[in-house]
């Protein structure tokens, strides 16, 4: 017989598994790590579930357990359109088993079907008492097929009890263009927008540099340009410049507007004046200058000029007569609907808080009233303060447009993709989304990573997780929305930790990051999610499926026609680098990422070199041991490019190579991964030009200058360097010919 304490765990456990909270994981090593009582605790807390308490926990156990079955039906049913007609589970009392009540379906686009059914009459799938009451559960078929969309399926019953679900028709698939879906292969340029260089630019690359990246690569034979997430960051805190910690995903990050390129700035004559202003220009042609990009003062020199286009706008298009700019506006203002005015009201408050108190940045430190979006002081404000929420939605129309023109310019050319974008696996917990959307957030808990080899502590991302019961209580529709608006002016995009769609490691607040646990979520609802707004925004979706992938991962991407990730640096057969037929074909190949040196920074171990000088290490032996592993890696790659008959069998495999052996290495890597059967070939610029720097350094914030690195030289000086031109040719000659060999 369990003792009061076993039997306490033992319903504390079932009710985390019944929320999805895994009851533990092997770690890199291979040894098992159980989720401890206060980890499931912090997690149901976080989930809104009462466990303060054995009563309370065996309270939540009985509601959550019940919940199904007090309801005729569930929020939501996802549905594959290959399935044929939705079936979908009712649940009723069995005082209506008799009952004629009558459904309705409402399509997306307007289509409606009614019918009639009895619930006597549908096969029964199960019963339970609830509260005294006897409820049978029972399957009902539609007897019609729906195409895929997001659809409503009513009941009413004779006594008038309405109810309504949203019922979800997906597609089989991702969408893959017709070049792709024939076995074509196709290569692209992977960059940071805010790298790039160009003289026109403030400081930090704009939506202009990303047009005359595409046009560019196009002309290269490029099928498509790569960028870190547009997301909005936080306009009033430019410090806050992290593309993987938004504000927000549902909007873009407004200091990619390129200022002169706004049609306002040119009308302004108080803009003009402003920036042709002696201190002005200093300021400007300091932000220029540096190796690093200065987002502190490249800040606030775009807004006082944008707020100065943004007085001539009102003055010249939204006055009587209204111009075709100014319906754009508002057709822009209209289409974003609740979620935009939600997004600009929070960042006139930030903005307006921070004014007279610095340290109030966080919305749960504003005062209680503006704490909810949807209190009567947050309306009194926007109100209040219409002209400033005005301008912010303003700067996001302006940011909208220059994306969609960049975007445009890259198809004008010959793009079959254009612009392939990335989404960030979570958002920062003090911005504008976790305001907007509290209840569909666990804001105790942040997304992190198990310990591996390089972080034995594991680590916290400081990002907060959707919550995946309240999602599901909002119909999936919140992560849908965030799907969309990322896929929006694009062709193709990369689903950052693209195992969140499984699972997700979660952190307690307040503990360390090794003290976390895997929390399951819906992952056929949101596999079929991914494959909808893909056929609906005709976007090739890339799933980022490094780290630790759960086990039949990588088969769920493939039958959703979701890329994999291949990256070079990881892709080792014993002692050689892969072979280029080992390759998937359904995968995005390229040597290394954002995360990781470029190639001549990974050669010469400027990652480790970093790591030992910032005591990174949790051991100190693992640097030299690292150093020992890169050599045997360095010789691996030789190997085998030297094996395909691409380097010479006695090409140096130790650092500090000559300028023209390191770019004979990235040519000869180039090469090697455009034979790969792969769909996607994305080229990062600082390996073919030989640069040896690293992005970001995972494990670090201000240590190393993460997210700040700027390109030596200009865009159009990059386009036409020799080493890319020529990288350019070869592999579009090699894809070409791989996708003919297809054909």
């Amino acid at each position: 017989m369990k003792d009061c304490d076993d039997t306490s765990r033992d319903v504390l456990d079932r009710l985390a598994a019944l929320a999805g909270i895994e009851d533990g994981w092997v770690d890199f090593f291979g040894t098992y790590r159980p989720a401890s009582p206060e980890t499931k605790k912090a997690f149901l807390a976080a989930m809104g579930l009462a466990v303060r308490s054995e009563d309370e926990i065996a309270a939540s156990l009985a509601e959550l357990a019940s919940r199904p079955w007090r309801s005729w039906h569930d929020p939501v049913r996802v549905a594959k359109v290959t399935d044929g007609p939705p079936e979908i589970t009712l649940t009723f009392p069995v005082s209506r088993d008799l009952e004629h009540i009558d459904w309705t379906v409402i399509e997306e686009r307007g289509a409606v079907h009614v019918g009639e059914l009895r619930p006597v009459e549908l096969p029964q799938t199960g019963e339970r008492e609830v509260d005294g009451e006897l409820r049978r559960r029972r399957s009902f078929r539609l007897p019609i097929s729906l195409p895929p969309g997001i659809h409503k399926l009513k009941l009413e019953a004779t006594d008038k009890t309405r109810t309504a679900m949203t019922l979800i028709v997906t597609p089989a698939t991702a969408y893959l263009p017709p070049v792709l879906a024939k076995g074509g292969r196709l290569w692209g340029y992977a960059t940071q927008l805010y790298a790039l260089r160009r003289q026109g630019n403030w400081g930090v690359g704009d939506f202009t540099d990303l047009a005359e990246l595409t046009a560019g690569a196009a002309g290269d034979g490029a099928a498509a340009v790569g960028v870190n997430p547009l997301h909005a960051l936080f306009t009033s805190r430019p410090e806050r410049f992290s593309p993987y910690s938004p504000s927000s995903r549902l909007f873009l990050n407004t200091a990619y507007i390129d200022v002169e390129a706004v049609p306002d700035f040119g009308e302004s004559a108080e803009a003009q004046a402003l920036f042709a202003a002696p201190t002005f220009q200093e300021t400007l042609a300091a932000a220029r200058g540096t190796d690093l990009v200065d987002y502190a003062a490249i800040g606030p020199l775009k807004l006082a000029v944008l707020e100065a286009c943004w007085t001539s706008f009102k003055a010249r298009h939204l006055g009587r007569q209204e111009s075709p700019r100014a319906a754009s506006f508002w057709a822009f203002h209209k289409d974003g609907g609740r979620k935009a005015e939600r997004f600009v009201a929070f960042e006139a408050l930030q903005e307006s808080i921070l004014r007279g108190n610095p340290d109030k940045s966080y919305w749960r430190h504003w005062p209680e009233p503006y704490q909810n979006p949807d209190s009567p002081a947050v309306a009194a404000f926007v109100l209040t303060n219409r002209d400033r929420v005005e301008f912010h939605w303003y700067l996001q129309w302006l940011a909208d447009d220059q994306l969609k023109q960049a975007h445009a310019a890259g198809l004008k050319a010959g793009m079959a993709i254009g612009i392939y974008r990335d989404l960030a696996v979570g958002i920062a917990g003090d911005g504008a989304e976790a305001w907007a959307n509290q209840h569909l957030l666990c804001l105790g808990v942040s997304v992190g990573a198990p310990p591996d080899p390089l972080n034995l502590a594991g680590q916290d991302w400081g990002l907060v997780p959707f919550n995946p019961l309240a999602l599901r209580e909002a119909a999936y529709l919140p992560f849908l929305d965030v799907l969309e608006a990322n896929m929006t002016h694009a062709g193709a995009m990369r689903l950052d930790h693209a195992m969140c769609l499984q699972r997700l490691y979660w952190v307690p607040s307040g503990v360390k990051a090794d003290q976390g646990a895997y929390v399951r979520y819906p992952v056929d609802d949101l596999f079929g999610l991914v494959a909808l707004a893909s056929q609906r925004k005709k976007c090739v979706i890339i799933g980022e499926d490094l780290g630790v992938v759960p086990d039949g991962f990588r088969q769920r991407l493939d039958e959703s026609g979701i890329l994999g990730y291949r990256l070079a640096v990881f892709e080792k057969d014993h002692d050689r680098m892969k072979a280029p037929a080992v390759f998937p074909a359904q995968a995005l190949v390229g040597f290394g990422t954002h995360d990781l040196p470029s190639l001549a920074g990974w050669w010469n171990g400027i990652d480790i070199a970093e790591r030992t000088r910032l005591d990174l290490y949790p051991d100190p032996a693992m640097g030299p041991r690292e150093v020992e592993e890169r050599a045997e890696d360095r010789a691996r790659l030789v190997r085998g490019l030297s094996e395909d008959g691409l380097l010479a069998e006695d090409f140096p495999t130790t650092p500090d190579l000559k300028p023209a052996q390191m770019d004979a290495l990235a040519a000869a890597i180039y090469d090697e991964l455009a034979r790969t059967p792969s769909m996607l070939l994305m080229v990062q610029f600082e390996d073919v030009l030989g640069l040896s720097i690293q992005m970001n350094l995972p494990g670090t914030t201000d240590q190393h200058p993460n997210w700040r690195l700027r390109y030596p030289f200009a865009l159009s000086k990059m386009l036409a360097d020799d080493r890319l031109t020529g990288t350019a040719k070869r592999l579009t000659v090699a894809r070409e010919r791989g996708s003919a060999e297809v054909e």
